[in-house]
């Protein structure tokens, strides 16, 4: 199984490897809302490059150093996997099956849903609602990827003395996040800055998510990567060009995002995702106000895990 948040997952640490740092959120239901009780921000000693899996020991011990700074005592992380690395479809099942045979219905079709061989299949689904065409049937939106490419990710984070308990797709997880910095309205599109690129998320409709990345070279200024998110945002979403623009990610600013908005001509904002949460003891932290917008994807995971 990719992994079933709102289950028996309890109350997980969000866990993002950004290029830049180990990023972890963990928050608690309290009173009805939603409690940090751990965070942490933790700098990477040289930024990634390519596959961190191939040489993870810098990034086995800043995990390590991420999760003793956090203050949680919970060891047990929910990640996500870029769309790219995920097969998402939408299917329908009969009415009136419990979970266990909603999942074994799913597993008997894999086979003509997905071109894994099922004994290295890692599924899951999301109950959308009823089926708009077919009345006595479930709309579900099923995931898919190879365990064996799974695996290795979840190895190296048991060395680091974490254990993988829920997998998510990016786009679904950052889809929560901004639900929560934006209630009331329904976000179509947002944009993560990281130093090494960008990533834009948008949803349509009756549509899946849609994700579109482009890399940064070190060669490119300012001026060129608004360029460049400028063709990206023309070229990657159906939506139409005056959807309002969530900013979020590690290099985002309130300086980038007023930039962006004037040269996209665009209605842009700088993502708050813990803006709609109780801080708890961090009510006062400075640090974690300034990293509120690198905290955008391990929110939507933490906010996964207490649901």
């Amino acid at each position: 199984m990719l992994g079933r948040f709102g289950k028996d997952a309890g109350s997980l640490l969000g866990l993002e490897i950004a290029p830049d740092s180990i990023r972890m959120l963990q928050l608690q239901r309290v009173r009805g809302r939603q409690r940090v009780v751990g965070w942490a921000r933790h700098m990477l000693p040289v930024p990634l490059q390519g596959d961190w899996l191939e040489q993870p020991g810098p990034v086995l011990a800043a995990l390590r150093e991420a999760h003793a700074r956090c203050g949680s005592r919970q060891q047990r992380v929910a990640i996500a996997l870029p769309g790219t690395q995920v097969i998402c479809k939408r299917h329908t099942l009969p009415f009136g099956l419990c979970e266990f045979e909603q999942e074994a219905y799913l597993l008997a079709e894999a086979q003509g849903l997905f071109p894994f061989p099922l004994d290295d299949l890692a599924l899951d689904f999301q109950v959308l609602g009823p089926a708009h065409n077919a009345p006595d049937r479930l709309e579900v939106l099923v995931a898919a990827c190879r365990h064996s490419s799974l695996e290795p990710l979840l190895l190296r984070l048991e060395a680091a003395g974490l254990e993988v308990c829920a997998v998510e797709v990016d786009s679904i997880a950052l889809a929560r996040a901004a639900a929560l910095a934006s209630p009331g309205s329904q976000c179509r599109r947002l944009l993560l800055l990281e130093a090494d690129g960008v990533v834009l998320h948008a949803w349509s409709d009756g549509l899946l998510p849609m994700r579109q990345a482009r890399r940064w070279s070190v060669a490119q200024d300012a001026a060129q990567r608004l360029d460049d998110i400028q063709r990206l945002l023309a070229a990657g979403s159906t939506l139409s060009a005056d959807t309002a623009l969530l900013v979020g990610g590690g290099a985002a600013s309130r300086a980038q995002v007023e930039a962006m908005a004037e040269h996209l001509g665009v209605a842009c904002e700088l993502l708050q995702p813990l803006g709609g949460l109780d801080l708890g003891v961090f009510e006062s932290s400075g640090a974690l106000r300034e990293a509120c917008a690198s905290m955008t994807l391990a929110c939507g995971l933490a906010l996964g895990g207490v649901r």
